[in-house]
């Protein structure tokens, strides 16, 4: 069986540009590598606007980036990502819970393509990314290099401590597919939590983060989202509830972005207590939202863009 390593994840970075720079060995982290996109791939970043650091991985976090990364395609003024963290599901080193989180459903093969997708899709967009431990003077000088102005952080495996809370100034925040507003589906496996519950319907929240695991003040939530079947019946396949829990988390992206753009464009320097998501949301998202699961398969691919969201982004 082939074993995949970073070795192999690098000769595919590499492959795709032969100009990026690896540093295998960043620092005191023990895990990880820096990975710095060719200088082709840099060329029409700007440095104007918000500057956003994401900590994301996995499909969920494959989503955000590239919602992100779409909206500053189409909105430069307003939008510069500046870098991004993610899991390293690929490392044996790696502490980032793999056997309690959702990258146990993958096998190393499987992992090591969802890793390759985020990266790819942040460094061809001129994005460096980093895999390593976060609770390190490297880690924390990286960020203060990259001097981000907001955190948004989506499926990502470490404890996030203070020096990265506290350093945005308009916040750090996180997306987690559960209502945790009513105290339901924190931690790292939401998707079960619906199963154990037997739950009929829940919620999709953005939260302030805090270095207790989903506990911090609740930004905003989505509106009611069916995680049934049309008998009624809930799915027991953690994946098949991801993929319908999922379906709000690109269009709040963009609404938590932009209202973040705005604040910093209007010298609103602090953090976003609150945003009323569901406001936002049509009559059909809603409706769709409320639409029992027409699948009884997750999607093998992964997530995109909703005609919602592209809508939205040529909107603001």
């Amino acid at each position: 069986m082939t074993k995949y390593d970073e070795n192999e994840l690098d000769k595919i970075l590499l492959n795709k540009d032969s100009k990026r720079k690896i540093i295998n060995e960043p620092g005191d982290s023990d895990w990880g590598q820096t990975i710095i996109p060719g200088c082709n791939e840099t060329a029409n970043k700007t440095s104007q606007g918000l500057r956003l650091m994401l900590m994301a991985s996995y499909k969920l976090g494959f989503l955000l980036v590239k919602t992100l990364i779409e909206f500053e395609k189409r909105h430069p003024d307003k939008l510069n990502i500046i870098g991004l963290i993610t899991d390293d599901p690929v490392s044996p080193h790696a502490k980032i819970s793999m056997k309690r989180r959702i990258w146990r459903l993958f096998d190393d093969k499987e992992k090591l393509d969802i890793e390759d997708a985020i990266i790819e899709v942040a460094l061809s967009n001129g994005i460096p990314c980093f895999t390593g431990n976060v609770k390190t003077e490297y880690a924390r000088k990286l960020i203060k290099k990259w001097n981000p102005d907001a955190i948004q952080v989506c499926v990502f495996g470490q404890i996030i401590d203070s020096p990265i809370i506290d350093f945005p100034k308009l916040g750090i925040y996180n997306y987690h597919p559960a209502d945790l507003a009513h105290q339901l589906g924190a931690g790292p496996q939401p998707f079960q939590d619906l199963i154990n519950r037997d739950a009929k319907t829940s919620l999709f929240t953005i939260h302030q983060l805090t270095v207790e695991l989903d506990s911090g003040p609740v930004l905003g939530q989505s509106p009611t989202i069916n995680v049934r079947f049309k008998n009624g019946e809930i799915s027991h396949d953690l994946l098949v509830l991801e993929d319908k829990m999922t379906e709000p988390l690109d269009f709040m992206a963009v609404i938590l972005t932009d209202q973040l753009a705005i604040n910093l464009s209007t010298n609103q320097i602090k953090a976003i207590e609150k945003l009323n998501f569901a406001e936002y949301f049509s009559e059909e998202q809603k409706k769709e939202l409320l639409e029992p699961i027409n699948f009884n398969k997750s999607s093998e691919g992964l997530p995109d863009i909703s005609k919602f969201t592209l809508n939205l982004l040529d909107k603001i």
